[in-house]
């Protein structure tokens, strides 16, 4: 892999339901950064990141790669975060890697946390929903309905609907709420893949041929990162044609990328 490779993939994302005024709105997909100390990798991230013009970042978790991690990547992530400098804010949820402690030194770092729960931007018709894998209860998506979860008693209609969760898996508990995009990340698109681009393993429940990218799930699209970090033995780093990537996804009105289908389909790859 090149030393000057790009971290930055532009993506469009095109919606029915988008409200006009985020037509061209920019969204930095950040996830899986696995930070174990600063790396040249991050300051080459940051140096891209202040040089677009960034409408909203969303982190997905997996911030720390060890137990013992947990300084340094909230020192790492403070200033991720601080390159950004999105326009609308900073929005996350956390991932099975982090910690407690983590969560704690991270309160002050400029993410607003949704944890299991939602927030409505002010002046902006954008409605986040957040489902965190270290919130103890794990409710269904029936049960968010029935029992006053983020949607109930309020009327989403003429909001864009962005829900957060680490794991790709809660694609179903996303169209069941009617979310029009899910961001994710957690299979780092397999990390190690066959030089067809299929990935060896990925983690979670999806097909090994769905492990990133946007896929469709009735009129539910997810968007899955690569990420940005590794996971394997202590002290190794490595990727095989699967290089780390920041998706920075530019909304678009038009038809909604794919077909409403029962199925999970790929309308982008990565």
């Amino acid at each position: 892999m090149p030393l000057n490779y790009g971290l930055i993939h532009h993506v469009d994302l095109v919606l029915q339901e988008l409200p006009s005024s985020l037509q061209g709105v920019k969204i930095a997909h950040l996830t899986d950064l696995h930070i174990t100390q600063h790396t040249h990798r991050h300051d080459r991230l940051m140096n891209q990141l202040t040089s677009l013009r960034i409408d909203m970042a969303l982190f997905t978790g997996d911030y720390m790669r060890r137990e013992d991690d947990h300084v340094e990547a909230a020192a790492v992530l403070r200033r991720i975060v601080d390159a950004a400098n999105p326009r609308f804010g900073s929005f996350g949820v956390f991932g099975n890697h982090d910690s407690r402690p983590l969560v704690d030194l991270v309160q002050d770092v400029g993410i607003h946390w949704l944890s299991t729960g939602s927030r409505v931007l002010e002046n902006c018709p954008i409605h986040l929903f957040g489902l965190d894998p270290l919130h103890e209860d794990r409710e269904d998506s029936t049960a968010m309905l029935l029992n006053g979860g983020p949607i109930s008693g309020r009327d989403c209609a003429g909001y864009l609907r962005l829900m957060l969760a680490h794991y790709p898996s809660w694609l179903s508990t996303a169209a069941d709420l009617g979310m029009h995009v899910l961001f994710s990340g957690h299979t780092h698109g397999g990390q190690m893949r066959l030089p067809t681009g299929r990935a060896i393993i990925n983690a979670c429940d999806l097909p090994l041929d769905l492990s990133c990218g946007v896929l469709r799930h009735r009129d539910t699209l997810i968007a899955i990162s690569r990420g940005l970090g590794e996971v394997g033995p202590p002290g190794a780093r490595f990727r095989l044609f699967c290089p780390p990537h920041v998706p920075v996804y530019t909304l678009r009105q038009g038809p909604t990328l794919g077909q409403n289908t029962q199925k999970v389909m790929k309308v982008v790859s990565w």
